[in-house]
């Protein structure tokens, strides 16, 4: 059966529009009630941020003691790898106290703080004591392990490796290194020594052009002293006119 017009007029007539006050009040009642619903999601999520928060200040609470605590140590440790008392700067000494505290090595520092700053300095000096001591692969392994974020830091790392290339007798590889520890920082006062470096394994790898160009530079770039008459005696070494 039709419905009369009346009736579809009827069924089919709008909605009451509440006023601006009225709505508020509706919404800030749905609102409620959906906060009501999700009450416990809520204090969930809040707890979380909270935790996140405290995590980071307390490992940047932890990461500031250990620093300090690696600074200390490697302050103790440094004299005896100014001495060259290698097996010292590397195992530490049991019998000598510092503050009622024993004298403990690069070696045990780098195992507890090496992801420290002073602790990645400690890393240097532990590689450099074995390489003076001829455990070159130890040292290769140190080396490796270094951070090397900073400019100056991977120039000690890249002449570190060179040395070690030296020692092995890839001379070729050595110079590269040198060359390139040298070309990292401007402002290294090793740079003179890094050249000369890559300059004397050029030479000894029969690659004359090469340890020409860097022994001619280190003339111009660093005149007088040693590193001038190591440059001109190896210009004469391979009967480059001066």
């Amino acid at each position: 059966m039709i419905r009369s017009q009346k009736k579809l007029n009827e069924v089919s007539a709008p909605q009451e529009t509440l006023s601006s006050e009225e709505s508020l009040i509706v919404g800030s009642k749905n609102a409620l009630s959906r906060f009501e619903e999700n009450r416990t999601k809520v204090f969930v999520g809040i707890g979380v941020v909270i935790l996140v928060i405290a995590v980071f200040f307390l490992w940047q609470s932890n990461a500031a003691a250990d620093e300090e605590a690696a600074s200390v140590m490697l302050s103790r440790i440094v004299p005896a790898y100014q001495s060259s008392n290698w097996r010292v700067a590397i195992d530490g000494d049991m019998n000598s106290r510092i503050q009622g505290e024993p004298v403990k090595g690069l070696k045990e520092m780098v195992s507890q703080y090496g992801a420290t700053r002073s602790g990645n300095m400690a890393k240097l000096y532990l590689a450099n004591s074995y390489y003076f001591m001829g455990k070159l692969d130890s040292a290769q392994q140190v080396f490796e392990s270094v951070d090397a974020g900073e400019s100056l830091v991977k120039a000690s790392v890249s002449a570190g490796k060179a040395a070690i290339f030296e020692e092995k007798g890839n001379k070729e590889e050595a110079a590269k290194l040198f060359k390139s520890a040298a070309e990292m920082e401007k402002a290294n006062p090793l740079n003179a020594d890094y050249s000369l470096s890559a300059a004397r394994n050029f030479e000894q790898a029969g690659k004359k052009e090469e340890a020409v160009k860097l022994y001619k530079s280190i003339l111009v770039e660093y005149p007088g002293g040693f590193f001038d008459d190591a440059a001109k005696r190896g210009l004469i070494r391979l009967q480059v006119d001066l």
